[in-house]
């Protein structure tokens, strides 16, 4: 669905055919694009969701030689992956555990990601020149948010465009004493739309449960030879 078109369906949505929806470039168009943007932000921060259509892989540029390797991330991440990886001079991928600043250790090679805008990814210990991954490039996999719909022919980057148009339209009604006696029942349906593209996120996870993660020290002593 473009923008074009959901300025349509939110019109049908809040009004009805009793008025005709705005043109793309007025002030009112405008204030609704703002709410498409504003929804969609809303949703891909949800915490409790991470929706796979935003899913990527992006390149954190050259791996250098670096007692304190650091990498700026996209700002637009929302949510990294368990790894990271890198593609060393050979083509060869090599996977690294991603953790938590005060859960790193001091053994083995770790990344952890710390500070805002952008947040930053550190590496647990120094790259050395005699690594096959310097000249590489790093790579986070992981949640990023899509950009901002700005022109009438930007497809809306919802998983459904059909919840989107309900929920912006719940919006419009709950700021707009003409239409605020609509707000609750839009916003209902904008919920139970919500409810159906979570469960569609989810489908084919079932029989493939989340592994639970460890992160535990060896005990002294327990060491095998």
């Amino acid at each position: 669905m473009t923008v074009a078109e959901a300025l349509v369906d939110i019109n049908y949505v809040l009004r009805g055919i009793d008025d005709d929806a705005p043109t793309f470039g007025t002030e009112e168009a405008s204030q609704w694009v703002a709410a498409i943007n504003r929804v969609k932000r809303r949703l891909f921060r949800n915490s409790k969701v991470l929706f796979d259509e935003t899913w990527e892989v992006k390149s954190l540029g050259a791996i250098t030689v670096s007692a304190t390797p650091s990498y700026n991330t996209d700002a637009t991440l929302i949510a990294a992956s368990d790894e990271v990886y890198a593609v060393d001079t050979n083509s060869n991928k090599v996977y690294y555990q991603m953790t938590n600043p005060r859960r790193r250790t001091k053994t083995g090679r770790q990344f952890y990601l710390a500070g805002m805008n952008p947040k930053v990814l550190y590496c647990s210990n120094a790259i050395v020149a005699t690594e096959d991954i310097v000249g590489g490039t790093l790579h986070l996999p992981g949640y990023y948010m899509p950009a901002d719909v700005t022109l009438s022919t930007d497809t809306i980057p919802l998983p459904d465009a059909d919840w989107g148009v309900m929920a912006v339209a719940a919006e419009i009604a709950f700021n707009d004493i003409t239409y605020e006696d609509k707000s609750a029942d839009l916003n209902a349906k904008a919920n139970e739309l919500y409810m159906q593209m979570v469960r569609t996120n989810r489908r084919n996870t079932y029989n493939t449960p989340k592994a639970i993660p460890t992160n535990v020290n060896r005990i002294h002593g327990t060491e095998r030879y």
